[in-house]
């Protein structure tokens, strides 16, 4: 046996453990498959997520595995990579299934198994009875050649072999169940309590009722009052706004009809100053200012006809 490979492994020291190249020391990706040999009960095969979200599989097989530590696997990348899918076209990549006897009894369900590192041969299939099967609870190892057929859901056994089968684990104890949340009638010792004052819950609900109806009532009463009082304020801003501007307007048009006034008056004065020295009234006969006198009447005789009329000195 390759001392390279511990001694005892099972399913779990395989999937999800990282497989790392040994070539180039890259990761290949976390361990996702096992594929298993049903009719010979030995792993052929490891598979990998790869790829974005690991939705990619990559595979090898198992004589690739160079050695299986805590927290990896190390593949021989190089060696054999041609044709895996065809080495691995009788394989299954086990996992959880379902336990079965061939008397038509659903025994329990396969967790895991044992299996030599050195060549892949599975030594026992681990499986948890059912509530009920007969078994008394924890974990059996299952003898390979009591096996009868594998798919992927379930393994069908011999009741014979299942009924061999030893213990190999106890079984855990189940976790502790969370404490249920206390409710307000816990700490009321309803033994005691009479029963005309227990509380009734149709008074409960018409009470949550009637206090809903009232709240409702509240609500729009309030909702009243504050629309009439949003009403009340718009109005008096509406009638302060009308009064100033009222108050603007009466000064600017006294303004306007002082200045008015004020124009008036400069224009009168103006007037008077320019009147003032013109002869008016009788100094107009006085006046020394050149006159004309006409003594003579200039006449247009009939019999004339265009000629210009005699101007008489």
């Amino acid at each position: 046996m390759n001392e390279s490979f511990p001694q005892g492994l099972g399913k779990r020291n395989l999937l999800n453990h990282l497989a790392i190249n040994l070539d180039t020391a890259d990761e290949f990706g976390p361990i996702t498959e096992v594929w298993v040999n049903g009719r010979t009960h030995q792993i052929q095969g490891l598979g990998c997520s790869t790829g974005l979200l690991g939705r990619q599989s990559q595979r090898f097989l198992w004589s690739q595995v160079a050695s299986i530590g805590r927290d990896g696997v190390v593949i021989k990348a190089g060696a054999m990579t041609e044709n895996v899918d065809q080495h691995l076209q009788d394989c299954l990549p086990l996992g959880d299934l379902e336990l079965w006897s061939d008397h038509g009894d659903r025994v329990g369900r396969i967790t895991d198994y044992r299996f030599d590192p050195s060549n892949g041969n599975i030594l026992q299939y681990c499986f948890v009875p059912e509530v009920g099967s007969g078994f008394a609870p924890g974990v059996y190892g299952l003898d390979p050649l009591g096996v009868i057929s594998t798919s992927r859901r379930r393994m069908m056994a011999e009741a014979a072999a299942l009924h061999q089968a030893p213990m190999v684990a106890v079984a855990e104890p189940p976790p502790p169940e969370p404490p249920r949340p206390r409710l307000p009638f816990d700490r009321i010792p309803i033994d005691r309590l009479p029963v005309d004052k227990m509380p009734d819950p149709r008074r409960s609900w018409e009470s949550a009722v009637d206090n809903t109806r009232d709240m409702g009532h509240q609500v729009s009463e309030q909702f009243h009052d504050r629309r009439q009082k949003l009403q009340t304020e718009a109005q008096q801003h509406r009638q302060k706004l009308q009064a100033e501007a009222q108050e603007r307007l009466g000064g600017f048009l006294g303004n306007v009809k002082k200045q008015t006034r004020h124009l008036r008056k400069q224009l009168r004065e103006t007037v008077s100053d320019v009147t003032a020295g013109l002869p008016s009234g009788p100094r107009l006969r006085d006046d020394k200012a050149p006159t004309i006198d006409v003594e003579a009447m200039e006449l247009w005789s009939e019999d004339d006809g265009d000629q210009p009329p005699n101007r008489r000195h």
